[in-house]
Parts: structure tokens; C-alpha cells; sequence
């Protein structure tokens, strides 16, 4: 199923990222204020960056926490390469959006994974709901908790329910 865009959010959530990418350049694991959560082992670290937000990568990822303005409110998360799962709590106040070279995918009080490869980049729900738009414009979708979507590119993303397997696989490399 192919759902349309929200064009304004979209148009939002691009000069968000583009705000935020030239705010701070990519830096492998740099953690702009979040704390590594010392209990964290196997296959993921966990960051705890404070009001409401939870970020485990990939001890492998490439990525940087981007907090722009210097406010210890992280905005942004940087993916160059490797899976991300961040969990925003309910009412944490203000949206975060993961950034990486094909897509952003931004939202507030949910749970959502994204996977960033050469060819694609992949975004899955578990709560909540998420903007998902293409990097360089094109259509963008809204995920629902259990869909998920592969960006390759502009051009209208298909919105599809991932299966178990899929899931599974993609929420054991955070050691869940």
C-alpha cells in the first residue's frame, strides 16, 4: 500500500535535517552530551541523552548525536552506517529525527529502528508513528507501529507490515 505525503510535514521535517547536518558534521560515535549507559553489552550500546530519549546503535554504526543549538537537547541522530533503535517518550516534548544519506525519519513519543545501508535505507515502527521522506525531496510516508519502509531513493515509498522473521532479525542486533 502506498500512502501519500503530508507535504507540509515534509517540507518541516527537510529543513529540520538540513539545519541540523550543517549544524554538526558527521563524527564517528560522537555522542553530543548523551551518557553510554554503563550496563549496556553485547551487540548495541545504549546512550541516554536525558529528557525522555533513549538511543541504541550498533557498536559497529557510524553515527553522530546532533544537538545543533547547544541546548543538551539533542535534535538529531546522524547514521551513516548500521541500525539505530531510539525510543521518545510520551510528552517528551519536542520531535527527534534520525538522518542518514537516503532518508529522515522524524517523530515524537514512539519506538522505531532504522537501518542505514549503500543501497537503502530501512525504517520500522514498533509504537508510535514516523515520518519517513526521502533525502533530496520526493514523497514521504507516515509508518504506523508494525509497517515499515525501504528508502532507495526518491519517488513514492511502498508502506508495507514487515514479518516476524524480519523484525526479529532487525531487533537482535540491539540485543532484544
Amino acid at each position: 500500500m502506498i500512502r501519500s505525503s503530508r507535504h507540509a510535514a515534509f517540507g518541516v521535517l527537510t529543513a529540520l535535517a538540513t539545519v541540523a547536518a550543517l549544524a554538526s558534521p558527521a563524527a564517528a560515535q560522537s555522542h553530543a552530551g548523551c551518557r553510554p549507559d554503563p550496563a549496556a553489552a553485547g551487540p548495541a550500546l545504549t546512550l541516554d541523552c536525558g529528557h525522555g530519549l533513549r538511543i541504541t546503535v550498533e557498536r559497529s554504526a557510524a553515527y553522530a548525536v546532533v544537538d545543533g543549538d547547544g541546548d543538551g537537547r539533542p535534535e538529531a541522530l546522524r547514521l551513516d552506517r548500521g541500525a539505530a533503535l531510539v525510543k521518545v517518550d510520551p510528552g517528551a516534548g519536542r520531535g527527534f529525527q534520525i538522518m542518514t544519506p537516503r532518508a529522515v525519519a522524524s517523530v515524537r513519543g514512539t519506538e522505531w529502528a532504522v537501518d542505514a545501508a549503500s543501497d537503502a535505507t530501512s525504517v520500522f515502527v514498533v509504537s508510535g508513528r514516523v515520518a519517513v521522506a526521502p533525502r533530496g525531496g520526493g514523497s514521504g510516508v507516515v509508518l504506523q507501529a508494525g509497517e515499515g519502509v525501504d528508502v532507495r531513493g526518491p519517488g513514492a515509498q511502498q508502506v508495507i507490515r514487515w514479518g516476524a522473521a524480519r523484525v526479529a532479525a532487525l531487533l537482535a542486533r540491539f540485543g532484544r
